[in-house]
């Protein structure tokens, strides 16, 4: 069968089919409609088709009857709901379920201060909706830009307030309002903080689920993001991490800060999830976008997973083994180097392109210099783990 070869200069593709070559070039000029391997859906930015595939395609399954009100998620992604709390949609995938009525944003008022205190004050916990907070975008704005340099968790430039997942959407909030320096903000910070922490312990059973037999090799076949809701991780991680800076800094004699109880069991549960799911397994990083015809789609997923996997080890080194308990204890579990199977997260000029065809251009500037793409494990950060976990009394 012929084989069609792609023209750009420097890239030596070949397809058998002129249409899929048609689709590739169109990559390489950042200016393709993305289609959807699952639904069809098509779309102009493959940022988009990223968060698609990351909200509405953790499990196929759909119920079949709908409920009188909605979650947001089984709304936002027009699924049928089935109610309850959490509703089976939800409770299938992991997630967080939440209820609302739609509320729009409205301008800044000028009891913006009283607005932050009372925040959070309610019994509804997470059900509350952020949106009528002013000023949302401006404390965003602040998380990425005092938080997002030294926990560069979140892809700036693919993060969008009408697409992401509540519980990552109020965490981000909550971050942007703590480093306003406001004390009202940071109050409300600190009340939107607590009714998070009640709503992730209260549906620990959901997002800390096994996958049942079978589960993952059929994911595994059709769905790109399989059954790790990345998002939900991500959301946790930041209100652990908000934790710690909430609250006065108290050490270990070994120097690690201290993690509450409640905290310490919500992170070793966090930990105990993703190795148990093993997301922190680079080919099960790659399977998990293979389908995904965008390159810079899965470049951006894939380099999220591995920011995570960081991010949560850093945590877990600053915690120290004092604060998180010791690792035969049931509920602590202490995440290692050597447990990150994956290369280090590739450059920063790449993570900081400030839209898709630009990171389109530099995918492919990149492609051409001396890179390590060796898929092999000697660039991973385990192996480094290992050999600096080759005899942990060293200090002694």
């Amino acid at each position: 069968m012929p084989k069609f070869q792609c023209q750009v200069p420097g890239c030596t593709s070949t397809y058998r089919r002129k249409e899929h070559l048609r689709r590739h070039e169109a990559q390489h000029r950042g200016s393709h409609l993305r289609t959807c391997s699952i639904c069809d859906r098509v779309f102009s930015r493959s940022d988009s088709l990223r968060r698609h595939i990351r909200r509405d395609h953790e499990d196929p399954r759909r119920s079949l009857v709908r409920a009188t009100q909605a979650c947001i998620r089984c709304r936002t992604t027009k699924a049928r709901c089935q109610g309850g709390s959490p509703c089976t949609e939800c409770s299938s995938k992991g997630h967080l379920c939440l209820f609302d009525d739609p509320v729009h944003l409205e301008p800044a008022q000028p009891d913006l201060e009283e607005e932050l205190r009372e925040y959070g004050s309610g019994d509804d916990r997470i059900n509350t909706p952020i949106g009528h907070i002013a000023q949302v975008d401006h404390y965003i704005h602040l998380y990425f830009t005092h938080f997002h340099q030294h926990w560069p968790i979140l892809h700036r430039h693919t993060f969008s307030v009408a697409d992401e997942p509540q519980l990552l959407l109020q965490a981000v909030i909550m971050i942007g309002l703590w480093v306003s320096g406001s004390p009202a903000a940071q109050e409300g910070a600190r009340n939107l903080h607590s009714k998070l922490k009640l709503a992730i312990s209260a549906q620990q059973e959901n997002w800390a689920r096994s996958p049942v037999e079978g589960e993952q090799d059929n994911e595994g076949l059709d769905s790109p993001s399989s059954r790790w809701p990345i998002a939900t991780y991500q959301g946790i991680l930041l209100c652990v991490i908000f934790s710690l800076l909430s609250t006065p800094i108290g050490l270990e004699l070994n120097l690690g800060l201290v993690l509450s109880v409640s905290d310490r069991q919500i992170f070793s549960a966090l930990v105990a999830t993703c190795l148990r799911n093993n997301i922190f397994y680079y080919p099960n990083m790659l399977t998990r976008y293979r389908n995904v015809e965008s390159l810079t789609c899965m470049w951006v997923g894939v380099e999220e997973m591995k920011r995570f996997g960081l991010a949560l080890y850093k945590v877990s080194r600053l915690c120290g083994r004092g604060s998180l308990g010791e690792p035969d204890e049931p509920d602590s579990v202490v995440l290692r180097l050597s447990d990150l199977q994956f290369p280090m997260p590739d450059d920063k000029n790449l993570w900081g392109a400030s839209s898709n065809p630009e990171l389109a251009r530099r995918l492919l500037i990149y492609s051409r210099r001396d890179r390590s793409d060796d898929p092999s494990v000697t660039n991973w950060v385990s192996q480094s783990g290992m050999l600096l976990e080759t005899d942990e009394n060293w200090w002694n």
